[in-house]
């Protein structure tokens, strides 16, 4: 049978990799240029050994600097008492992760909170999501934002003799923490998706980076990458796999609504079951009202005449349309965002740019009239028409 990845079936990979080579969405090649570009005359040494070993294998003492990026860093007893050892020696660590495991959070008297699940059943799968670091009031001048599911994870308790925090995203709540042991220091990001290629090539969010980088070491005696945790918690697997919902489950935002639904589906067979009800006749309607509650549903507008209302029914449904499809935001007086879109969906930037410009002339108006609201529909018509 035909394999079923995503690259075949056309949907983009956004598996969380983290690997320095690896340039797709949720790879980690932009990172390690940016961190390259920052110790532009020190080598950036890769590490793919098991933390222990690694520590045991150092030929410098103190003055390095160890960074990891990956979705889960299951470092147990022996690996954590090492990176402990490390930093408690004069070493900096940086550890980018959604899951740390639990041996060395409880060394370090915290925990990580998620509540991805909280976003779905409220509807929101993909939105604007920002992240900042210090100071914590979150606005547009120093918080980083690109679209995607929002950022969930936060520490939800720290040792505030040893730690500080650093960083927030999601409701103010922190998710970068600096932690002071012995000589060294140690920090742990719970959000690894910011350091991803997508998060940093939207935008200025390169900075986000930079500005960490800078806080963390200036001049560190040696750099290591480390590729150990991101590679023993990814498998590739090259094998075809010719199922649908194989294919489906390899992408994280579509694999949480399928579980999602199983779990309704659940529920609702178990509610459904317990309920006794003798069956009632199928009785034919004598009239379509589905027509009838249409026709009068349209007749409340008209009698209203409040086309601006309609207007702005139909522009918040179009735009979340381009959100969902290209990924855009759209503001009418920018031009750069009129030639992505126009791009993106194959339709003329004439038309692109003379659709949001009517637009911005309707959201300025106080009321609309007939011919505006019916120009408003044959450019959005003619839009849906001519997009690839």
């Amino acid at each position: 049978m035909a394999s079923c990845s995503p690259k075949k079936t056309g949907l983009p990979d956004l598996r969380e990799r983290y690997g320095l080579s690896n340039t797709l969405p949720f790879g980690a090649y932009t990172a390690h240029q940016i961190l390259q570009n920052i110790y532009p005359t020190q080598e950036v040494k890769l590490s793919n050994k098991k933390f222990a070993t690694f520590y045991n294998d150092m030929d410098i003492d103190s003055g390095s600097l160890y960074i990891n990026i990956s979705n889960k860093y299951l470092a147990g007893e022996e690996d954590a008492s090492a990176l402990l050892n490390y930093v408690y020696n004069g070493n900096t660590a940086f550890i980018a992760a959604e899951n740390i495991d639990s041996t060395l959070l409880f060394r370090l008297s915290t925990v990580i909170t998620s509540d991805p699940w909280m976003d779905i059943i409220d509807g929101v799968l993909f939105k604007k999501t920002s992240i900042s670091l210090l100071p914590d009031e979150l606005s547009e001048k120093d918080s980083f934002s690109y679209f995607y599911m929002p950022f969930s994870n936060y520490f939800s308790a720290s040792d505030g003799d040893k730690s500080r925090i650093t960083g927030y995203g999601k409701n103010g709540n922190a998710n970068f923490l600096v932690f002071f042991w012995g000589k060294g220091r140690l920090y742990l990001h719970c959000e690894p998706k910011a350091f991803s290629n997508y998060f940093l090539l939207t935008g200025n969010n390169y900075l986000y980076m930079t500005q960490i980088m800078q806080m963390i070491e200036e001049k560190p005696a040696a750099i290591y990458w480390d590729e150990y945790y991101s590679k023993i918690n990814f498998k590739d697997n090259n094998q075809n796999d010719a199922s649908a919902i194989g294919a489906l489950l390899k992408q994280p935002p579509l694999a949480n609504a399928f579980w999602i639904l199983i779990i309704l589906l659940i529920l609702y067979i178990l509610i459904n079951g317990k309920r006794k009800q003798r069956v009632v006749p199928i009785i034919e309607p004598i009239e379509n009202t589905s027509v009838a509650f249409t026709e009068a549903v349209a007749g409340v507008y008209m009698a209203e005449k409040n086309n601006k209302n309609i207007a702005d029914k139909m522009i918040s449904y179009f735009n979340e349309h381009i959100r969902s499809r290209y990924f855009l935001h759209m503001y009418a007086e920018n031009n750069d965002q009129v030639s992505l879109l126009s791009r993106k969906s194959g339709v003329s930037t004439e038309q692109v740019k003379a659709l949001y410009e009517h637009i911005q002339f309707i959201n300025n108006a106080n009321e609309v009239s007939d011919t505006a609201l019916l120009t408003l529909n044959q450019r959005i018509q003619n839009f849906y028409k001519n997009r690839l």
